[in-house]
C-alpha cells in the first residue's frame, strides 16, 4: 500500500545522503529503501526522526545495535550532525573513532559496548563534552557490570559503600538493640522472660485489630497468606493490616521470628512495616497504608494509562527495593513472590515493595535451607526453581523481568484465550524475534515513547527471564541498566521541551515580522540595507 506524503515535507537531504552511505559502507540488511523519516508509518527500523519549525526533518536517533556492523566506522556518521542518541553496541566493530564524530554537537549518548576491537578513545570534541557532563558513553563488555567505563564504575562503587555503611549501621544498632533487650528480660520473672521476643514495633492486641479494622469490616483484599484490610491508628496514619489465614500451621514463634526481622528492614522503596499482633491466635502484621493502589490494577487503568516515564520510574524504583533487599540485608533476603500486585504506588506514583519476608514469616518450613514447597505465583514462577527447588536471588530476578515485560506491553503473565495468547516471556520472544518491537507496546501509550528506549528495557527484561540463572544479571546490574534508560529519556524529554519551545519562538518572530511588513515597517524581500 502507498501513501503520498504531504508536498514539502522531506528528510534534510545531507541527512538522506550520510545514512544512505552508511548503509552501503557498512551493508546494512534491515530493509532500508525510499526516506529514512517519511512517511512516519514507513520510517526506517531503528531510525527516529523528529520535525523542526521549518517542516525540515531530521535524524535524531540511531540504534544499530546488533546489526553485524564490522570494520572501521564509517566516517558518514559524523554527518548526521542532529543525532542526539546513537547506540552501535554488539557488534564487531574496529579501528579508532573517526574524528568526524566531533561533528555531532547535539549527541548526548553513545553506546559502543559489545565491540572488542574498537578503540575506546574518543575524539577530542566528544571527550569535552565527556568531561562536562552532557554526554553518556557506554563502552567495554555489554554486561554493565564488567564495563571498564570509569564513570560507569564510580555510578556502581557509591551505591555499594553506601549500603555496606547501612549495613554495619544496621548491624550496630541491631546489636545494641539486642543487648538491651537481654538486660530487660534478664530482670523479668522467668516466665515472662521465656515469652514472646521483644521487638521495636508497636504491638498490637487483638481489639485493637478489631477496632482499626471496624470489626474486620474493611476489607480490601485477600492474598495467599490471609485478608488485608484497611484502617486508622489513634494519631490518623492510615494502615493497612494484613491477617493471618486460620489454615497455616506456621507457629507464633517462628512468625514472631520473622517479624522481628521484618521491622529491621528500611529502604524508601519497601512498604513500611508499623506494628504487629499475636493477641488470641491472631497473627497480622501492620503496614503503612498505599493510596495509588498496586501496579497490577493501575496497568490495566484505560481512563488515565501510565506514560512511558511514569512505567519506566516505577521499573526503577521497585528495582531499588529489590536490590536493597538482596544486597543491604544481613543476610539477604529474597522475596520468593516479586509480581505486580506486589508493588504498590501511593499517591505520587512512588513505588514501593510489598509482603517482602512473608513468604517465611508465614511459612512453616522457614527454618530449615531449603523449603519443601514451591513459592511463587504463576506466569511469574523461575521456571529453573520450579525444577531444582533451589531458591535464589536470581529467581527474584525472572520475576521482576516478567514485571517489566508487563509494564511494557500492559498484558498480563498469562493470556488464556485467544490465538495470542499464552506464557507473556515466550510471546515476547518470538515477537521480537522478527524485530517486530512496536507490535508488543502497550497501545495505551499512543505511541507517545522513544522507541530506542523501549528496546534497551526490553532488552533488559529478556535477559532477566533467561532460562538460566547464570545468564540473568544482577538486580544491581539492572539498576544501573534502568538508571541509564531514566537518564536517557530525562534528556530526550529536554530536547523536545527545547525543540518546541524553539517553534513557538520562530512562529511568534515570524507573526511579528509580517506585521512589520504589512505596515511598511521593514522590507519584504532582500537583506537590509544600512
Amino acid at each position: 500500500m502507498y501513501k503520498i506524503a504531504p508536498v514539502g515535507a522531506s528528510t534534510y537531504s545531507a541527512d538522506v545522503v550520510a545514512i544512505n552511505n552508511i548503509k552501503q559502507g557498512h551493508q546494512i540488511k534491515k530493509g532500508w529503501s525510499g526516506d529514512p523519516c517519511l512517511p512516519k508509518e514507513f520510517i526506517w527500523t531503528g531510525v527516529s526522526c523528529t520535525s523542526n519549525s521549518s517542516s525540515i526533518t531530521r535524524i535524531t536517533a540511531l540504534n544499530l545495535s546488533s546489526s553485524g556492523l564490522t570494520g572501521p566506522l564509517s566516517s558518514y556518521f559524523g554527518n548526521l550532525n542532529a543525532l542526539v542518541s546513537l547506540d552501535l553496541s554488539s557488534n564487531d566493530l574496529s579501528g579508532s573513532l573517526p574524528s568526524s564524530l566531533d561533528q555531532l554537537t547535539a549527541l548526548t549518548y553513545l553506546d559502543i559496548r559489545g565491540n572488542s576491537k574498537i578503540s575506546t578513545t574518543l575524539p577530542l570534541g566528544l571527550q569535552k563534552k565527556l568531561e562536562n557532563g552532557s554526554l553518556t558513553y557506554m563502552f567495554g563488555d555489554i554486561n554493565p557490570t564488567s564495563s571498564h567505563s570509569s564513570k560507569k564504575t564510580i555510578i556502581i562503587i557509591i551505591p555499594i559503600l553506601l549500603m555496606v555503611i547501612i549495613a554495619v549501621v544496621i548491624a550496630t544498632v541491631c546489636y545494641l538493640r539486642k543487648k538491651r533487650s537481654a538486660s530487660a528480660i534478664s530482670n523479668q520473672p522467668k516466665e515472662q522472660a521465656q515469652g514472646i521476643p521483644n521487638i521495636d514495633n508497636r504491638q498490637f492486641g487483638y481489639n485493637d485489630i478489631k477496632r482499626i479494622t471496624n470489626d474486620f469490616k474493611n476489607n480490601i483484599g485477600t492474598g495467599g497468606f490471609g485478608s488485608v484490610y484497611s484502617g486508622y491508628l489513634e494519631n490518623g496514619l492510615q494502615v493497612a493490616i494484613k491477617v493471618l489465614s486460620q489454615s497455616s500451621t506456621q507457629g507464633v514463634r517462628e512468625f514472631m521470628a520473622e517479624a522481628e526481622n521484618l521491622t529491621r528492614v528500611h529502604h524508601r522503596n519497601l512498604v513500611s512495616l508499623r506494628g504487629y499482633c499475636t493477641d488470641k491466635s491472631c497473627m497480622a502484621l501492620v503496614y503503612e497504608y498505599m493510596q495509588g493502589g498496586n501496579l497490577h490494577d493501575k496497568l490495566k487503568d484505560n481512563e488515565m494509562p501510565l506514560s512511558w516515564k511514569q512505567r519506566l520510574r516505577i521499573a526503577y524504583e521497585s528495582a531499588l527495593g529489590l536490590e536493597y533487599l538482596h544486597k543491604a540485608c544481613n543476610p539477604p533476603l529474597i522475596h520468593r513472590d516479586v509480581k505486580t500486585s506486589n508493588i504498590l504506588l501511593n499517591s505520587n506514583l512512588e513505588a514501593k515493595i510489598a509482603d517482602f519476608g512473608l513468604s517465611r514469616a508465614f511459612d512453616s518450613d522457614a527454618t530449615t535451607h531449603v523449603s519443601t514447597k514451591i513459592v511463587g505465583t504463576p506466569g511469574y514462577l523461575d521456571p529453573e526453581y520450579y525444577l531444582s527447588n533451589q531458591l535464589s536471588a536470581k529467581s527474584d530476578v525472572y520475576s521482576f523481568g516478567v514485571v517489566i515485560l508487563e509494564i511494557i506491553t500492559g498484558r498480563p503473565p498469562i493470556v488464556n484465550a485467544g490465538r495470542e495468547g499464552g506464557n507473556l516471556v515466550q510471546w515476547v520472544r518470538q515477537k521480537l524475534s522478527g524485530g517486530d518491537i512496536e507490535s508488543i507496546v502497550d497501545t495505551r501509550m499512543q505511541d507517545k515513547y522513544d522507541i530506542n528506549s523501549v528496546w534497551k528495557v526490553t532488552e533488559l527484561a529478556s535477559r532477566c527471564t533467561e532460562p538460566t540463572s547464570s545468564q540473568r544479571p544482577t538486580m544491581s546490574a539492572v539498576v544501573a541498566e534502568l538508571k541509564e534508560s531514566m537518564d536517557f529519556e530525562m534528556s530526550m524529554e529536554g530536547i523536545h521541551k527545547k525543540s518546541t519551545t524553539n517553534l513557538v519562538s520562530d512562529v511568534s518572530q515570524d507573526s511579528t515580522n509580517f506585521e512589520m511588513a504589512y505596515m511598511g515597517g521593514m522590507p519584504t524581500i532582500g537583506p537590509s540595507v544600512r
